[in-house]
């Protein structure tokens, strides 16, 4: 019996032989990134409790394999996923999927998440407790889990709390001698030994003192004060900003994480949206520095729309935001593992085209109105760059009355949004997000050649929005979309090149243009397969797994052992 062998027997041993993934269709979900990125595994573990996920590790360190840990696979870098065949060991990949839990801690204030925990599950969590999480929309739309977006540094739109991060963490890390240690740095007493710890947290049988116990940052505190300055020649947040690569915050992985410890907030008593259009940029980046030093208080989220952008999720993703203005997003992660399954299916049978579903799901689309408002509509035949802003009810007044005193001096307009409005508005801008995927499904394109993504830090003083391309690499591309968190100043710009373009030489020469702009990048969807990581990220990874063991090649690194 071969070694791998061995530990597959071992594995189902742990956590039982239908947890145990080997079959090519099985782990076919685990194995193929959101967007990007596809690769080989020898098996998909998914274990049902903590302590399982611990003897599963002590079982793959053991074997040396790769450790690949996954939680939702919603990223849009691959680093979730295998990159390609060619690493030195077998891959294991280690789901977290089932291993969900929130413990309201400190009179609500705080909670300790588990590692399949979503931030939907969180929000509705803290929802009758009248708190809110660090991030209630966006990538929760599809499932993104909290532990996740930690490891990621993950940005968000919620313009006051800045990026996700904390110091508090339960992880394990594999030292340079190939021994598994298990680390507490949740500012509580669990017991000495991992099975102790996993089985105090587990049963919630601890105890948190006063705040002197656990003395470190459980949230980016300082955010919205960067945000203010305005004439700053640096971006606001970035993935590999020191300030912010702190044991599992920023691991990318290289790190099994077991629990995090984050703050709640206050949940706001209610809100109103405003719908801002105008055909000239340069009119919201003056909008922009007037509201943010203005404003007595920062909006909770501003949110950017070009127009490409918008009809692309129109015609090509209606499907994402129907499903949940219909379902809520808790329903879509588990509605993309039955698109899965059946993309899985149609492979086997050769009358059909492999982009069969996708095909089904845009002619629908196709077939369909918008079921957008009405008025959302007229601005989008009418304006070129559409910007969403939602405040604190007791902000409206004030927001509108610097609006109208903005737009008297300025070509543009706005309205403030009833309640279907502003819903739609906010469906509308994080459906984008899945529009050129959904556009390259559509045309059966492969987004590996086709789609390169960029996700860009600009200096909080640039004076341009918008990635500009010289005409030569303008010529190059079929269709561009681009929506962001336009007071974080972070853009998302999503390029489907035309046939025969050179992804790789078109993603290099657009990176020395934003070199040339002081921007950084990726800003908040962490490296993944996509990126090459900075000194200061390689250094955090290498400090956390000098081994190498989990997920090698992230950042474009080595997949070897040791860094080789």
């Amino acid at each position: 019996m071969t070694n791998s062998q061995e530990m597959l027997r071992q594995l189902a041993g742990i956590v039982g032989g239908k947890q145990v993934l080997t079959h090519a269709d099985d782990k076919a979900w685990y194995t193929k990134g959101f967007r990007v990125g596809r690769g080989e595994a020898l098996a998909v573990i998914l274990p049902q409790n903590l302590l399982q996920l611990w003897q599963s590790l002590k079982v793959c360190v053991a074997q040396d394999v790769i450790i690949l840990m996954q939680a939702s696979n919603t990223g849009v870098t691959g680093g979730s996923t295998p990159d390609g065949n060619d690493y030195d060991r077998d891959v294991v990949i280690i789901s977290t999927r089932q291993l969900k839990g929130v413990q309201v801690i400190d009179q609500a204030r705080q909670v300790i998440a588990f590692p399949g925990t979503t931030l939907t599950e969180l929000e509705h969590t803290l929802q009758p407790l009248g708190r809110e999480p660090h991030s209630v929309i966006g990538s929760s739309c599809i499932g993104a889990s909290v532990v996740g977006g930690i490891c990621n540094n993950s940005g968000g739109s919620l313009i006051r709390r800045g990026p996700a991060f904390t110091e508090k963490s339960l992880f394990a890390r594999i030292h340079d001698d190939g021994r598994l240690e298990m680390v507490n740095h949740l500012g509580i007493d669990l017991g000495d030994t991992p099975e102790a710890m996993l089985k105090s947290l587990a049963e919630q049988q601890y105890q948190t003192g006063d705040q002197a116990d656990w003395d470190g940052k459980i949230w980016a505190d300082d955010y919205a004060d960067r945000l203010r300055d305005v004439r700053a020649d640096s971006p606001a947040r970035f993935n590999g900003d020191l300030r912010y690569l702190h044991d599992s915050s920023g691991s990318a992985g290289k790190v099994v994480v077991f629990a995090v410890r984050l703050p709640t907030f206050e949940a706001s008593a209610g809100s109103d949206t405003f719908y801002v259009g105008t055909h000239d940029e340069s009119v919201l980046v003056a909008l922009r520095r007037f509201l943010l030093t203005e404003m007595s208080e920062l909006p909770l989220q501003a949110e950017y729309i070009h127009r490409n952008a918008f009809d692309l999720t129109v015609r090509y993703a209606k499907h994402m935001y129907l499903a949940i203005r219909k379902f809520g997003p808790q329903a879509i992660p588990k509605m993309m593992g039955n698109k899965a399954k059946w993309d899985v299916r149609v492979s086997h049978l050769p009358f059909l085209p492999r982009n069969f579903v996708d095909r089904a799901l845009q002619c629908f689309n196709q077939l369909t109105p918008s079921f957008i408002a009405p008025r959302i509509m007229a601005y989008r035949d009418e304006y070129q760059h559409h910007l969403m802003i939602k405040v604190d009810a007791q902000q409206t007044n004030e927001l509108h009355t610097l609006l109208q005193q903005f737009f008297a001096g300025h070509p543009g307009g706005f309205f403030h949004c009833d309640a279907r409005e502003g819903a739609d508005a906010f469906l509308v801008r994080f459906g984008v997000g899945g529009c050129t995927i959904s556009y390259c499904d559509a045309l059966g394109y492969n987004p590996n050649e086709r789609l390169v993504a960029f996700d860009v830090a600009l200096r909080r003083n640039d004076d341009a929005w918008r990635l500009t391309l010289p005409d030569h690499l303008a010529a190059q591309v079929q269709v561009d979309s681009c929506c962001g968190h336009f007071f974080c100043y972070v853009n998302h710009q999503d390029y489907v090149l035309k046939e025969g373009v050179d992804a790789k030489a078109f993603k290099e020469a657009v990176k020395v243009y934003l070199e040339q702009r002081g921007a950084k990048y990726p800003a908040e969807h962490n490296v993944g397969h996509l990126y090459q990581a900075s000194c200061e990220h390689v250094a955090h990874w290498k400090q956390l797994d000098p081994t190498n063991s989990c997920n090698p090649g992230v950042g474009k690194t080595s997949k070897k052992k040791y860094w080789a």
